[in-house]
């Protein structure tokens, strides 16, 4: 997810009996043993998208000679895991009949990708702080000729470990052994029953069964992503932010009711970002914080505020529990009550131009892509949340919101139809620009006049070269749904095939935050090193493939 933004807005104090609720809700995480697999080598391999490839290394961890000064190994845990410690046993082999007579230093580094431990982190050119890197220096003061026990207790995500020795006395090398994570989750690792593809199934959406192994694949490796981020909340990221986002958490949750049938850790992320506003007036923050208390993060982003009430909507159908959405109805509400103010006479929401990159203080996000026009697209996501809030009343047996209603959405809707919709397609901005965005947004929030034209649109803007796309697996999710809401599965399946089909064929175990085949190396932060490569938004075909029929 998105950067901090800082503010110079006070922060309220957080409602104690709302963080109560989501306290008494936090779950005990789930803890398994995983023994480090092999020792591999990774070598340089232009032929794979990301550059590297692994082969088995000619030696097991008890064959590898006592390492020096500059040699390292790398070891294959063989499935990306979320490790509360990493524990391993080293020893000081001397060279002679002298002992170990100064102390060692090792380095560490935690790859989710091979990229991780084949290049080198330096130079960090990324924008976020460099203390994000996965790596880790250890002082042995007093190395030991018997194997002695050494714990890393800070986590970190993972698939491989590189060991480098980067300095002891020519006297003596270290031996490691024992190496062995203790993976983490709030979610089990107990495999989730594998898709099916029933004949009818397959005809209906043109399935090949070349396809099953492949739409297996995307589904386990998204099931692992949704696994890997679900701790005591639904991080983003378990590499980093390892924080709660709306935008994230909202399709974690819809993910977790398919698969594995989570409610209660939905309620206490509700509950924590209820419980923490940004400012004063009630609006919601984008992001919150665990420790070393609850507290709220720096920025608001107004989709992701419009959103907790889709989110809210979601979790009620979902769980049948009521007595949650009585309970933050008002808060929900409050967001429409604040946004709005943006609308003017015409009907249309004002997106101001952000001052930077992230956009100030409050921030209309959408999609991380500096070229994409939002008017367009934030105009119909205010349609489309507006919808859930009129429906989250219905069901809550509340008043109609009178700043909500029907008919308010319906001039919404007729306004933005007028100003973007060219006769083929919607497009935004003074440039009349087209964009994914515009269009899946405007099919999800029901702005066509009907479901062919809809169809025509979306499909204009997806086939269209000049048209502006997703850089992120967030977008390509809506996409994906507006594809299923317009009644084109098979678009949806031919996406999910092409845009994360193409991850596996990267290697990916998890999938990651950003993503562009064409441009593998794409990052929002100036460093593919700053990435998160297990990443929330990502994990939707979990989703996506259940809602096409396939279970």
């Amino acid at each position: 997810m998105p950067a901090l933004i800082n503010s110079s807005s006070p922060f309220p104090e957080p409602d104690p009996r709302l963080i109560r609720i989501a306290e008494d809700l936090k779950p005990k995480l789930n803890k398994t043993a995983m023994p480090a697999l092999e020792v591999i080598e990774v070598e340089r391999d232009d032929a794979t998208i990301l550059g590297w490839t692994k082969k088995h290394a000619e030696k097991q961890l008890h064959e590898i000679p006592p390492l020096t000064s500059g040699q390292q190994f790398i070891v294959d845990f063989g499935d990306h895991l979320v490790a509360s410690r990493l524990d391993f046993d080293v020893a000081a082999i001397s060279h002679d009949i002298e002992p170990a007579d100064s102390p060692a230093r090792i380095k560490l580094t935690f790859g989710e990708i091979l990229n991780d431990v084949a290049e080198s982190f330096e130079p960090y050119e990324g924008f976020l702080s460099k203390a994000w890197l996965p790596e880790e220096t250890i002082v042995l003061q007093k190395p030991y000729v018997k194997p002695a026990p050494m714990a890393i207790t800070n986590r970190y995500a993972f698939r491989y470990v590189k060991f480098e020795v980067i300095s002891t006395s020519i006297r003596f090398g270290l031996r490691f052994s024992n190496i062995v994570a203790t993976a983490v989750s709030s979610a089990t690792r107990d495999p989730l029953p594998a898709l099916t593809f029933s004949s009818a199934e397959a005809k209906s959406l043109s399935l090949l069964s070349t396809d099953f192994d492949l739409l297996r694949r995307i589904d386990t490796v998204a099931i692992a992503t949704l696994r890997d981020c679900m701790q005591t909340v639904y991080e983003d990221g378990p590499r980093r932010d390892m924080r709660l986002w709306i935008g994230d958490l909202r399709l974690q949750a819809l993910c977790a009711y398919a698969t594995f049938k989570d409610y209660d850790l939905v309620k206490r992320c509700l509950y924590l970002f209820a419980a923490m506003p940004f400012n004063e007036e009630g609006l919601l923050c984008a992001c919150a914080y665990e420790d070393p208390e609850p507290h709220t993060g720096g920025n608001s982003i107004v989709d992701y505020s419009l959103l907790f009430t889709n989110t809210l909507l979601d979790y009620i159908e979902a769980s049948g529990d009521q007595e949650t959405g009585h309970d933050l109805y008002a808060i929900a509400e409050k967001q429409f009550h604040l946004a709005l103010r943006r609308v003017g006479e015409d009907f249309i929401y004002n997106v101001p131009v952000p001052k930077d990159l992230l956009g100030g203080g409050e921030w209309h996000f959408i999609d991380w892509n500096e070229e994409l026009d939002k008017s367009t697209a934030f105009q119909c996501i205010v349609i489309f949340c507006t919808k859930a809030l009129i429906k989250l009343a219905s069901t809550l047996g509340k008043p109609e919101p009178v700043f909500a209603a029907p008919a308010y959405n319906a001039k919404l809707s007729e306004a933005i139809y007028a100003k973007a919709f060219d006769g083929k397609a919607f497009v935004s901005g003074p440039k009349k620009q087209l964009s994914w965005a515009s269009n899946a947004f405007a099919v999800l929030a029901g702005v066509s006049k009907s479901k062919e034209e809809g169809q025509e649109a979306l499909k204009a803007a997806y086939e269209s070269a000049a048209s502006i796309k997703g850089n992120t697996p967030y977008l390509h999710h809506y996409l994906c749904e507006a594809f299923i809401e317009a009644d084109l599965p098979e678009l949806a399946l031919k996406h999910i095939k092409e845009y994360w089909g193409s991850m596996i064929q990267s290697g990916f175990d998890t999938f990651p935050e950003a993503w562009d085949p064409l441009k593998p190396r794409f990052s929002p932060y100036g460093s593919f090193a700053s990435m998160s490569f297990c990443h929330a938004w990502s994990c939707t075909p979990a989703l996506l493939l259940r809602r096409l029929g396939l279970e």
